[in-house]
């Protein structure tokens, strides 16, 4: 009869790479075997005899698909391992790189905000660059002034004449501190009055 090899039951061929691993398997559990057997202080023609049975047996049982089996697992276990790796990895990378592109939208907005508020600026109406100067808070003493000038010079444009004068001397002595003096004119005696 001639002797049936395990390596040849367990691998197809050259690219069988799961028939390679199982047999790596296979090879590292007779060698576990024949190194218990040796600690356990037994001769080397008794380990060579206990590592031949092993051999028989794995032929003839279902031992074969057995060591296929958890080749796969093994294969599957390792891809596994390598995909969370890269994946962690493209995780990582990935959040760094949005990370990154956050800041640099948000400077980019910052910089459009900062440019279209300077464009609008340069170019903006005379009309609504005094609008916005009278509306500021930095010359809001002058821009109230004016306003107030304004509004009391045309409310004088509809009053009379005499009341005109009287308000010009009002305001005059009122926010100036100025007092005009009357003139009148003097009187003349009165000399029609005889005794």
């Amino acid at each position: 009869m001639a002797r049936k090899w395990v390596f040849e039951s367990l691998v197809n061929n050259d690219q069988d790479s799961i028939g390679l691993i199982a047999y790596a398997l296979y090879k590292h559990k007779k060698h576990t075997l024949a190194t218990s057997l040796r600690q356990a202080g037994n001769d080397e023609d008794y380990i060579q005899q206990q590592v031949q049975t092993f051999h028989d047996q794995t032929l003839q049982n279902n031992s074969l698909e057995d060591y296929r089996e958890k080749a796969k697992n093994f294969l599957n276990k390792i891809f596994q391992e390598i995909e969370e790796d890269i994946s962690a990895k493209f995780e990582k990378e990935i959040a760094q790189v949005e990370k990154q592109h956050k800041k640099e939208l948000t400077n980019e907005k910052r910089k459009l905000f900062r440019n279209i508020k300077e464009y609008q600026h340069a170019n903006r109406a005379w009309y609504e660059k005094l609008g916005a100067w009278l509306l500021s808070g930095i010359p809001g003493i002058v821009s109230s002034f004016l306003v107030t000038c304004l509004i009391i010079g045309a409310s004088i444009l509809f009053i009379s004449e005499d009341k005109r004068q009287d308000m010009l001397r009002s305001l005059w002595a009122e926010y100036f501190g100025v007092q005009q003096q009357v003139t009148t004119e003097p009187q003349k005696p009165d000399t029609s009055r005889q005794p």
